[in-house]
């Protein structure tokens, strides 16, 4: 149990260093790859498939990823990458594209995995994970709420993060996780605050695409 307590609390350091570096708009900007539209490939332990039978439209992209049992579609035109994610938890990030020249970067969709050598409790991580939030002073809570996530018991927050000199654009976060056995699976939507709400309703639908098998 210490050594959980222990990694939960690393782990939430990590979070909170991952969540500021969206602010850092050339390494974003070279993170992106290729358009899942261009895609159909199955390596380094993730599918891409382009002809999406299940699908609500035929303009999903599903993604696959085998080694940890997980299933989401996203938008054909969004980009794909695994190559510019700061931590080695990160499995993979999905890109919108730039609307226009105003856009400092774009919104980010990205999937994190943790494992652990004991079942992880999901009240224990969000516990650490919330007690970490709230004592960032650079951050306001929107949303704190419990939420369902592939079936399974999750927890959500909403929070933005606070304008200052050295970072003046204002960036909203949506941060879900659910633990599953001995992994703790987290999705993050991160966007300019003034653009959140345009980009909730199809990260809702990719939210609701999840499906997890906890087996992965």
């Amino acid at each position: 149990m210490k050594f959980i307590t222990r990694s939960l609390m690393i782990f939430a350091c990590i979070c909170m260093a991952t969540l500021f570096q969206i602010m850092v708009v050339s390494q974003t900007a070279t993170a992106v790859d290729t358009p899942l539209s261009k895609m159909n490939t199955t390596n380094y332990g993730f599918q891409l498939e382009s002809n999406v039978t299940n699908g609500t439209t035929p303009n999903e992209i599903a993604y696959r990823n085998p080694q940890h049992g997980i299933f989401m579609l996203f938008p054909s035109n969004w980009t794909f990458s695994t190559s510019g994610l700061p931590e080695y938890t990160q499995v993979a990030g999905f890109y919108a594209p730039l609307q226009n020249l105003s856009d400092p970067v774009p919104a980010r969709f990205t999937i994190t995995v943790m494992s652990y050598q004991q079942n992880v409790s999901l009240k224990d991580f969000t516990n650490t994970t919330l007690s970490s939030l709230n004592q960032t002073q650079e951050i306001n809570i929107s949303s704190s709420n419990p939420t369902t996530l592939a079936g399974q018991p999750g927890y959500q927050v909403i929070f933005s993060t606070l304008p200052n000199i050295g970072n003046p654009i204002s960036f909203e976060i949506m941060h879900s996780w659910t633990a599953i056995g001995n992994k703790v699976y987290v999705f993050q939507y991160s966007v300019e605050s003034s653009k959140f709400d345009t980009y909730l309703p199809t990260v809702t639908q990719i939210l609701k695409s999840l499906r997890i098998d906890g087996t992965g």
